[in-house]
């Protein structure tokens, strides 16, 4: 995965986003994962980090919770604007069951906000 701003999506980012994730879509619908989603878009001025990644089931941008992400009114987190302030790791994203998520660029995943040294 690549665009001209961002280049392409580093390997390293994927294997741990694969770690993460376990292979499975980490909206929590119990089907395997198949596509990387950037919850702040690319074209919004996202990034490749992994704050920013989820991995979700779907086929592009149309099916599955990938397509749910790209709907007029997705779940809280799954995308964010370009206008919010705060970076990814300090916006949850809310899975299909109702529960909190909180993402780290160092891959973790938490049910409370990581205490970051960021002011």
């Amino acid at each position: 995965m690549s665009n001209r701003k961002s280049g392409p999506m580093p390997a390293a980012t994927v294997e741990k986003l694969e770690d993460r994730s376990g292979g499975m879509c980490e909206a929590g619908c119990g089907r395997p994962a198949t596509n990387i989603h950037h919850r702040r878009f690319l074209g919004r001025g996202g990034r490749h980090n992994l704050a920013n990644l989820l991995a979700l089931c779907g086929s592009g941008n149309h099916t599955g919770c990938h397509g749910k992400a790209h709907q007029g009114n997705p779940p809280d987190g799954w995308a964010i604007s370009r206008h919010e302030r705060r970076h990814e790791s300090e916006v949850p994203f809310v899975d299909l069951g109702g529960r909190s998520w909180w993402l780290d660029d160092e891959g973790g995943k938490h049910v409370r906000p990581a205490v970051t040294g960021r002011s």
